[in-house]
């Protein structure tokens, strides 16, 4: 008897519990249903929906979670209408509660899911899937509420960004990108074209990058591209993205997609070029491309440069000298040439078999000038101190003491 009482008392209780939750979330929703509530009012009500969606009794069912995420748009909705007023806002905290909404809405389209009964209580099976029917209570609602703050999604993405917080404006991008593409944004004609979204995966892809998170950023650089976003920017954010993740295959891929996209603009991407087909000693690749950038643009230093390491080391240092030298002419600032020229003259110098003889004395005063003028335009490049430091060995020069 007592076992009996004791078991009737604890279904009782469940069943009291059950029905306080679900009294707790038939409240609330009365609550965010009037017609003047604040922002502080709408918070109020979210730790109220917060003890529900925290219940065994209530954390699994679809209107739990709908109700939660439709408080925190009506949170954002209510800051921006403050906003347009003249009000300051935090747009941080506006950003979250909208992110937040959004993911509470995606948990109540995943639970709302009621299955389809016969009149003996048996689930009705779809002759064409062979699988349980079911109906859903609260989707269209929710879709409606997810597409109609399609917008705002990339507007809060740009505040995280501003803000420099790079997970959540790759979030928020995310969802503005996804949501932009989905059927129910297509059935409500506020779909985006794939330019619009192709430019909004580009920025995507740049808060994954200065996240350092490079696999994402390659992955959304890659997608914008697809979509059409081909500007100087996206190349070279991508090329950064894959030296970082040490991928060279993919790297020469893009930098050969940006050289035929855009041509001569940039010699990073000619170098990127050579320096493989030197790797892989394909020289005839190398100067067909360097003779063909020389013609259309004879004024980059650059590809003199790497067209006299091209010389080098297909011909010697003798051939590679005329490149080298015209550089050097055409921009004198440019580290890397001043480097490969004096490197070039102290290599020649130290060809002869006395490295103190007249002549490889000449060659090293003549080398002098110019890998110390590249030291100190990278004075971090340890070839250059290198060399440097050999050449004022050799010479009894006290300057080896300052590098």
């Amino acid at each position: 008897m007592k076992k009996t009482v004791l078991v009737f008392i604890l279904v009782f209780m469940s069943g009291i519990s059950l029905m306080a939750q679900n009294r707790l979330v038939t409240e609330v929703k009365k609550e965010i249903s009037g017609m003047a509530l604040s922002v502080d009012n709408y918070k109020n009500s979210l730790k109220k929906i917060y003890k529900a969606l925290e219940n065994d009794e209530t954390k699994d069912k679809a209107e739990t979670w709908w109700v939660a995420g439709k408080i925190q748009y009506a949170i954002y909705d209510k800051m921006m209408a403050n906003k347009a007023v003249g009000d300051k806002i935090n747009s941080t905290e506006a950003g979250l509660a909208l992110i937040d909404g959004y993911d509470k809405l995606q948990v109540a389209l995943n639970k709302d899911t009621i299955i389809v009964l016969d009149k003996k209580g048996n689930p009705v099976i779809d002759k064409k899937t062979r699988k349980a029917k079911y109906k859903t209570k609260y989707s269209q609602e929710i879709m409606n509420k997810v597409v109609s703050h399609l917008i705002d999604y990339s507007a809060v993405a740009g505040d995280f960004y501003a803000a420099g917080d790079w997970n959540n404006a790759y979030k928020a991008w995310d969802i503005y990108c996804n949501t932009a593409k989905c059927d129910w944004a297509k059935k409500k004609k506020v779909n985006e074209p794939d330019s619009v979204i192709g430019y909004n995966r580009f920025f995507q892809g740049l808060a994954a990058y200065q996240n350092k998170e490079y696999d994402k950023a390659v992955e959304q650089l890659a997608n914008a591209r697809n979509l059409g976003y081909k500007k100087k920017v996206l190349y070279d954010t991508w090329i950064d993205a894959l030296i970082n993740q040490q991928d060279t295959i993919y790297l020469v891929s893009v930098a050969h997609e940006a050289h035929d996209m855009l041509g001569a603009k940039d010699p990073r991407y000619v170098r990127i070029l050579i320096n493989h087909y030197l790797r892989a000693k394909n020289y005839e690749e190398a100067n067909t491309l360097l003779d063909e950038v020389i013609k259309s643009d004879s004024i980059v230093a650059e590809y003199y440069d790497l067209k006299g390491r091209l010389a080098e080391t297909q011909e010697g240092i003798d051939a590679a000298m005329p490149f080298y030298r015209k550089a050097v002419d055409l921009n004198p600032d440019f580290g890397m040439a001043l480097f490969d020229l004096g490197n070039a003259l102290y290599s020649k110098a130290i060809k002869n078999d006395d490295h103190r003889s007249k002549d490889a004395i000449r060659l090293y005063n003549e080398a002098l000038p110019y890998l110390e003028k590249a030291h100190k335009l990278m004075p971090h490049n340890d070839n250059v101190k290198k060399v440097l430091s050999r050449i004022y060995y050799v010479t009894g020069s006290k300057k080896i003491d300052e590098l």
